[in-house]
């Protein structure tokens, strides 16, 4: 078995990139971790499906992962098609629970030192499609943020905010409360624009002055 030693893995339920790392993420410093040089079709279905490998290939690298604290990671692997890489991560029925993606240095030894490994033939079936987010990590977090926080202003009659918020986002107001709350909801709906953010930023800032 070949492994790859000393590398940050950031295991998440959706692949993200490592450039929408959180800085509140959980980040696992690998000391060894089994890795496998696969086909590119394989590759591309280990990042955008769900799949469940056989128990034969859980026995392989059960236990075989290791962290800085000398505790192990059950079922781990890292997976390249000599030109990009991800780790995934499997509960005890094979199916796969987590993905990470790597930093770019071991993006690029990896690739290099696939030149040396064989091509493994991965038994796995396709359980179902991963949907993959269209939006950033980033872009979702505020989002979600601005829900909630317009949620809370209408649910508690906060109208005075409400109208504030709106007037800021919309430039205009209306006498219409619910149609007010319809718009600002239906509009997080739609991709980012810097009227977003700078929304984002004042309910931010409003927190910090109190």
């Amino acid at each position: 078995m070949d492994y790859y030693y000393d590398v940050l893995l950031n295991f998440q339920e959706k692949y993200c990139m490592f450039y929408e790392w959180d800085k509140d993420d959980v980040i696992d410093y690998i000391k060894k971790i089994p890795l496998y040089h696969v086909d590119q079709k394989t590759l591309q279905h280990l990042i955008s499906k769900i799949i469940q490998v056989s128990s034969s290939f859980l026995k392989e690298i059960e236990n075989k992962t290791k962290l800085k604290q000398n505790n192990y990671l059950k079922y781990t692997a890292i997976f390249s098609d000599g030109k990009n890489s991800l780790a995934l991560e499997f509960n005890d029925d094979g199916l796969c629970i987590n993905k990470s993606s790597l930093l770019l240095d071991d993006e690029v030894n990896i690739s290099e030192f696939m030149y040396n490994i064989s091509i493994s033939k991965l038994d796995y079936k396709i359980i179902k499609e991963d949907v993959l987010n269209k939006e950033t990590r980033q872009e979702l977090k505020i989002k979600n943020i601005l829900k909630i926080e317009i949620n809370n202003m209408y649910n508690n009659q906060e109208y005075s905010k409400l109208k504030y918020i709106y007037l800021e986002w919309f430039n205009e107001l209306l006498d219409n409360i619910d149609k007010m709350y319809e718009n600002m909801i239906n509009k997080l709906n739609d991709h980012l624009t810097m009227k977003e953010y700078n929304i984002y930023e004042l309910i931010k800032l409003s927190y910090n002055n109190v």
